[in-house]
């Protein structure tokens, strides 16, 4: 009984430690993608880019790889989830109002957008004149090669004193 007692005492000590590991990996997740998102935060002047600029304990766990009900189990309730609460309130004070932020968003993506469509629509314009212009000197190119290999046909019918016969091509059956 005594050895039976140690092995279930080391195995109940490698689960513990693998356990708290695993706690330990998903607040230093969680810290991370918070830093992450603090950055995001600053670059777009107090707006959060993605989730329309919704910034949740939800988001932050999506965007940290865990699932939001990682937060209610014991060994987070306490500690993890007190502390992102915590940073999000703060965090609050940085990001501007909810309608306030579609609407700006709204406004930025409508700007980018119609300038995306002129950009595409110039694009396509000049696309347009190119290929009337390619095909214009496509028409004179091949009109001129038969032009000059007829002439090259009388050349060499010239050369040859008639002794050259003109013959027409043979296609390849193989």
């Amino acid at each position: 009984m005594g050895k039976s007692t140690q092995a279930m005492t080391r195995v109940n000590a490698s689960l513990i430690a693998h356990a708290k590991s695993r706690s330990d990996d998903v607040v230093v997740r969680i810290r991370k993608a918070m830093s992450i998102i603090q950055v995001e935060i600053e670059e777009n002047d107090g707006i959060y880019p993605l989730n329309s600029g919704r910034l949740t304990m939800a988001e932050v766990c999506r965007r940290a790889g865990v699932h939001k009900i990682t937060l209610q189990g014991h060994a987070h309730r306490s500690s993890t989830k007190i502390m992102l609460k915590d940073w999000l309130s703060g965090l609050d004070k940085l990001l501007k109002g909810g309608k306030a932020i579609r609407q700006r968003v709204n406004i930025a993506v409508d700007d980018w957008k119609s300038r995306y469509e002129d950009l595409a629509r110039s694009y396509n314009e000049m696309y347009a004149i190119e290929i009337v212009s390619r095909d214009s000197k496509l028409s004179l190119a091949l009109a001129k090669v038969s032009e000059l290999e007829g002439e090259v046909l009388k050349l060499r019918a010239q050369l040859s004193n008639d002794n050259v016969v003109v013959m027409s091509k043979r296609s390849d059956k193989g």
